[in-house]
């Protein structure tokens, strides 16, 4: 039997949207990487849609922002309700205009989004390896060997690293015998993209009832003059059948659901399935030579569009660390952050999620009561108040991603577990371990995220004070220094000085000395 043997330095695992971004990252680092999946092409199917602010500055790195902003749908506003009544409207676009360039929640399905990134892949001369199924993996102190089933027969691919983003059912981390605990929810919701749907605000909106529970995402027009939109619902009361499986639910209950309960009626439907919603993560995300990224690493409930997102992140974040090895530029050990970054942040959306889900669809009387009585009163309340507060820039913020920390030192760490309560909040500062605060700029650069367009680690000083330990951060580290205006309301004033690594986060901090008068 012929054998087709390639050698590089990294193999992707999965051409989903999370491996897709992870072989883009790497290619545009210089790495000898090949992304492999068993399907002949991208998927076919919506799934996943909601692209947040984090994930769009991300494909800005990639040189894709402005083709991901042409073909998704803007939803600039969130429209709670109860049953078939919009009860206010918060405006994501306003709430996180001073934060991104890209506030609100970009529609775009994982279709497209696996487009835009196979094809800049094919544009670079490093194309998709389709139709080539994963059956098992070998490693040692050496390397890694991925055998694979390829259209004209078997392909060992030999990688230094492999990165397996294959789904929640994930072959690789079943064969690496990596637990992966968690639950699943005893409800059964369906999905529906549906054409000429009337009944609905423009915006992403989020229903309840007694026993209900429905979220609308605007698709864009269905291209017969009508509103295509993703619809998910909670189908109550359906038990399981005597094999544990979800039975079959016909679209015309979940069509009389939505009629029924939410005023909510559509024309023809392009994609209807059903599904049990399940929050797990795994034990670990790395094995030796082999990490795990996206729904192979923690899978949750589709609340707030944040799992392709997180996905997304997952691979920018180990892309990243993966080039500064390959490169020389740290060392070997430091591939052990990525787990310490990324699984806390799984495990606090899970967490998040779960409990979001359970006063959304829990038929405990106290929950029921908050629904239909507490909620409606609320809610209005809430729309008004919120976004003219402090508070709707962080509830934006968490949303779409930008408030994600990491402890840059393991001091920092160990210091964070040994406190308790307000204390333990109150040592995560603003800029260190954060996403570098978004600045826009009058001169020839939008704002002070464009030079990291680059990819590359660098020195930021922010106001004339900030040269001087800016100066000394650069020299320290070997790093490109960048001058920006003083931008306090950011937490950048005169005389900060910082080190922030290709994804955007501040690694180190420096503040001019201060004078005593």
């Amino acid at each position: 039997m012929d054998l087709t043997v390639l050698d590089v330095d990294v193999c992707v695992v999965g051409a989903g949207p999370t491996g897709l971004m992870a072989a883009n990252v790497l290619e545009k680092l210089g790495v000898d990487a090949v992304v492999v999946d068993s399907k002949a092409g991208p998927t076919r199917e919506s799934r996943a849609l909601g692209l947040q602010a984090r994930s769009v500055e991300l494909y800005r790195q990639l040189g894709l922002a402005e083709e991901v902003l042409a073909r998704r749908t803007l939803a600039a506003q969130l429209l709670p309700g109860v049953g078939p009544r919009s009860l206010g409207a918060v405006p994501l676009g306003r709430m996180g205009a001073a934060a991104t360039a890209f506030p609100g929640i970009h529609i775009l399905e994982q279709s497209a989004n696996e487009e835009i990134l196979a094809a800049r892949l094919e544009r670079r001369g490093r194309p998709v390896l389709w139709r080539h199924g994963f059956e098992r993996l070998e490693q040692d102190d050496g390397g890694a060997r991925v055998h694979l089933a390829g259209p004209d027969g078997p392909v060992r691919v030999g990688a230094r690293y492999v990165i397996a983003c294959d789904g929640a059912a994930s072959p690789v981390r079943r064969q690496l015998g990596i637990g992966f605990p968690g639950g699943t929810n005893r409800h059964l919701f369906y999905v529906i993209d549906a054409n000429a749907v009337t009944g609905l605000r423009d915006g992403i909106s989020v229903r309840v009832t007694r026993d209900e529970f429905m979220l609308a995402f605007p698709m864009g027009p269905d291209g017969a003059g009508g509103r295509r939109v993703r619809l998910l619902g909670l189908l109550p009361a359906v038990a399981e059948d005597d094999a544990g499986a979800p039975p079959r639910v016909a679209e015309g209950r979940a069509r009389s659901s939505l009629a029924r309960g939410f005023g909510i009626h559509y024309g023809s439907s392009e994609w209807f399935s059903t599904y049990r919603v399940h929050h797990r993560v795994a034990d670990v995300f790395r094995d030796g030579r082999v990490f795990l990224a996206g729904d192979a690493a923690h899978i949750h409930s589709p609340v707030g569009a944040q799992g392709m997102n997180t996905g997304l992140q997952d691979a920018h974040n180990l892309a990243c660390k993966l080039a500064d090895v390959l490169a020389g530029r740290m060392p070997e050990a430091s591939l052990d952050r990525y787990q310490a970054e990324r699984r806390p942040v799984a495990l606090r959306l899970v967490s998040t999620t779960d409990r979001v889900f359970g006063v959304v669809t829990s038929p405990h009387p106290a929950a029921v009561f908050f629904r239909t009585r507490i909620a409606p009163v609320l809610m209005p309340v809430v729309a008004r108040v919120v976004p003219r507060s402090p508070a709707g820039g962080r509830l934006f913020g968490y949303v779409s991603q930008l408030r994600i920390h990491y402890w840059m030192t393991e001091a920092e760490r160990r210091r964070a577990e040994s406190l308790r309560g307000p204390a333990r909040a109150g040592r995560r500062g603003r800029v260190l371990g954060r996403r570098l605060p978004w600045v826009p700029l009058d001169g020839a650069e939008p704002d002070n995220h464009a030079s990291l367009d680059a990819l590359e680690w660098q020195v930021h000083a922010y106001g004339g004070s900030g040269v001087v330990p800016g100066r000394r951060l650069a020299e320290r580290h070997g790093l490109p220094l960048r001058e920006f205006p003083a931008a306090p309301r950011a937490g950048l004033p005169d005389g900060t000085a910082v080190v922030v690594r290709p994804d955007l986060f501040v690694a180190a901090l420096e503040r001019a000395a201060t004078k005593r008068g």
